[in-house]
This record gives C-alpha cells, sequence and structure tokens, in this order.
C-alpha cells in the first residue's frame, strides 16, 4: 500500500514538523491526512477560478490554470523539507508529490511489478545493494543531469544502470550502539562485526530483514564481505544463537526496539549518520548523542533516483532530477534524512561534531550483490525465518 503527501509549501506545515514525523508513524499519518485535506482545497479554489474566468478555452498542462505536479515514489522514512519544495515550486512552477511505499525494498518491488505504468514520475530510494535489479528492460529511462559529471565515480550505480539512476546521497549502514546504556550498565561496549556474537552482548542486537530493507540488506552484504562464502551463514548463526532480534523495517528496529527510543535493545542497524537526530530532534533537552557509532561494521551506501518508464510527467521529472542535485536540496538532506550531500556543500554543525565519515567502511561488490542477491537471501531465511 502506498501513502500520498501533497509537499505544495504553499499549504503545509513547518519542516521541523515533517521531520519530526518521521519518529511517530501517528503524527505522520495526521499529517498526510491534514495535507490531502488542504491539496484538495487548493484543487477546488483553481477549478473555480477557472470557471470564473469566462475564456471557455481548454488550458494546456503547463499554463497557469492546472496545476502542475511532479510525483516523487520513495520509502516510508524519506522527509522532504518544505523550503526545498518551495524552492523547486519557485524555480519550475510545480510542486512535488511525495507517493510512499513501505520500506525501500517495498517500494522496488512494487515499482518494479508496475513497470511501463507507473504511479509516480521519480523513484528515490534504490541503492547500491539493489541498483542492479532497476536494469530490468522497461522499468527506468536514460537520463543523466549534467551536475553528475561533477561527482567521484565512486558514486557511480553499476554499468548497466549508469545511464538511468543518479547518485543523490550518501552514508554507511552501521551497528549504533548507546554509549549511555554501556556506562550505565558498567559494560564496554562491543566494536567489531564478532564482537556482536560474545555472550556478554546476548540479546543486544537488533537487525533489520534484508528481505525489504535497505540497511538490513547492506549489514548482511557486510557479513558477506568480510566472512565469506565459506563463513557468513555461520556468522548469522552465531548472532541467531546469541539472541539477535530481526525487526521488519528500519522504522521498526530504531523506534520500537533500540534503547535510545525507548525500546530494549541497546545496538541497533542504522547509519553512521544517526546519532545527530538526537540532538536534533531533542528541543534543547539532549546536548550530545547517547549514540556511537561502531565503526568496524560499517558498510558503504549510496542512493539513487531515475525516472520511471512512462512517467506522466517525463518534462518535469528531468526538472526535478536535476534539482535534487542543486545546492537546495543537497544541503537539506542531512538535516531532513540524516543522510550525506553527494555534491560539495557545506555540513551543518551537528554532522561536523556527532557524524564524521568512518575511514575504512567495507565496499560491497555490486556484480557479486547482481549475481548472487536472491540466492543469499534464501540463504539468510532458512538460517533466521
Amino acid at each position: 500500500m502506498t501513502s500520498t503527501t501533497s509537499t505544495d509549501t504553499t499549504e503545509s506545515t513547518d519542516s521541523g514538523s515533517d521531520r519530526r514525523s518521521r519518529r511517530n508513524p501517528r503524527r505522520a499519518m495526521a499529517l498526510s491526512g491534514q495535507r490531502a485535506l488542504l491539496s484538495l482545497t487548493g484543487l477546488l479554489l483553481v477549478a473555480l477560478s477557472a470557471g470564473c474566468s469566462g475564456s471557455g478555452e481548454a488550458e494546456s498542462g503547463t499554463g497557469s490554470g492546472e496545476d502542475r505536479v511532479v510525483r516523487l515514489l520513495t520509502y516510508d522514512s524519506f522527509a522532504l523539507a518544505d523550503e526545498t519544495a518551495e524552492a523547486f515550486r519557485e524555480q519550475t512552477g510545480a510542486s512535488i508529490e511525495v507517493v510512499q511505499a513501505g520500506d525501500s525494498g517495498a517500494m522496488l518491488a512494487g515499482a518494479l511489478l508496475n513497470a511501463g505504468s507507473p504511479e509516480a514520475d521519480v523513484i528515490f530510494g534504490i541503492d547500491n545493494t539493489t541498483a542492479a535489479e532497476a536494469a530490468e528492460d522497461g522499468f527506468l529511462v536514460a537520463y543523466r543531469p549534467d551536475a553528475v559529471g561533477e561527482l567521484s565515480d565512486d558514486l557511480d550505480p553499476p554499468a548497466e544502470v549508469v545511464d538511468t539512476l543518479t547518485p543523490i546521497d550518501t552514508s554507511e549502514v552501521c551497528v549504533n550502539v548507546d554509549r549511555g546504556w554501556y556506562e550505565s550498565e558498567g559494560i564496554a561496549p562491543p566494536e567489531s562485526f564478532e564482537d556482536l556474537t560474545l555472550d556478554r552482548y546476548r540479546d543486544h542486537l537488533v537487525v533489520e530483514n534484508p528481505v525489504n530493507s535497505s540497511p538490513g540488506m547492506a549489514f548482511m552484504l557486510g557479513s558477506i564481505e568480510l566472512f565469506g562464502d565459506e563463513g557468513w551463514i555461520d556468522y548469522w548463526q552465531r548472532l541467531r544463537d546469541n539472541g539477535a532480534r530481526v525487526a521488519p523495517s528500519w522504522d521498526d528496529a530504531y523506534y520500537n526496539d533500540y534503547t535510545v527510543s525507548g525500546g530494549d535493545r541497546p545496538l541497533v542497524v542504522s547509519y553512521a549518520s544517526s546519532p545527530p537526530a538526537e540532538v536534533v530532534f531533542g528541543e534543547g533537552a539532549v546536548d550530545e548523542p547517547s549514540s556511537g557509532v561502531l565503526e568496524q561494521t560499517c558498510v558503504s551506501q549510496v542512493e539513487y533516483a531515475g525516472i520511471l518508464a512512462g512517467a506522466e510527467n517525463p518534462e518535469l521529472a528531468r526538472e526535478l532530477l536535476d534539482f535534487m542535485l542543486s545546492d537546495q536540496w543537497q544541503q537539506s538532506l542531512p538535516l531532513a534524512n540524516f543522510v550525506y550531500p553527494v555534491t560539495d556543500v557545506e555540513l551543518p554543525e551537528e554532522f561536523r561534531k556527532w557524524a564524521p565519515r568512518p575511514e575504512d567502511p567495507i565496499v560491497v561488490d555490486a556484480e557479486a550483490v547482481a549475481d548472487h542477491r536472491d540466492e543469499w537471501l534464501e540463504q539468510w531465511r532458512s538460517t533466521m525465518e
């Protein structure tokens, strides 16, 4: 099931409310309902205005009598800052409608089922662990913004989708640790993949299901890269025997199970860029995050966007893809979605202080993922389910 959120910034709430809604699903649903009502009201006003114009002539899709909308298909936890959506509207005269479709894996699976008849114009949230799936014929159309030429080649997707996917943000998937919890318990926190299997950390870890979750997939692939074909299944068996919990999504793991959010697990698979959120959302009550990152568990991740084949508004889709590499969009990413920009824009103070980039993250082999992903997932299922 997908949900749709209007982001016409002349009618929406402040961006802080947007971002806080990611921490509270009920709040997100309420905001979505408010915006749907406001959007409907706006459309009725447009219709009444057109009816009173007296021209009697049909308006084109780019005329003033018809609202221009580009639809962005993405995952549930994505947040679009109001000021960023407003900047796009000022530049193009069009609003962005965010269509949320579950976790990243569910989003991509649904989009592939609808290939050629998409419910949106642009898809965002395909990453370097799932990019090869986007090579399916009739799924995406070729387009690369000019600004891609200024990006690092390390951000490029696999060769088969290099002309259809554009890098938008990057981060590292890492185990986050509630250092405050470990300090209060008088226990030294773990440091590595191997430490997570030790008895002293029994029932401490929550991971996401890699079938549906992007960070869950990255963590699984990192273990394969580290332990190899002969050792990674044994590693997951040891995690299982040590009480590792599998959550269906990142939202469930971070907001329901992680001790920082009131759960009972002081270790969670999340992102190197997650800790600053505790200060940003602390509303002055938190001076520094309780969470830290186990750098030895970090796995590189890049997220991409592309234009869906059969998009209703391909011209606007190209404009949106261009805009996603603009300074306005890129500067909004750290505090809206807690990821790093791919362009050379200044990071906010919270990121500079509490989200340094890991020095030597694990880099997964994209070609191996393309060849063995389904096989690995079946092996993981037979071990953990």
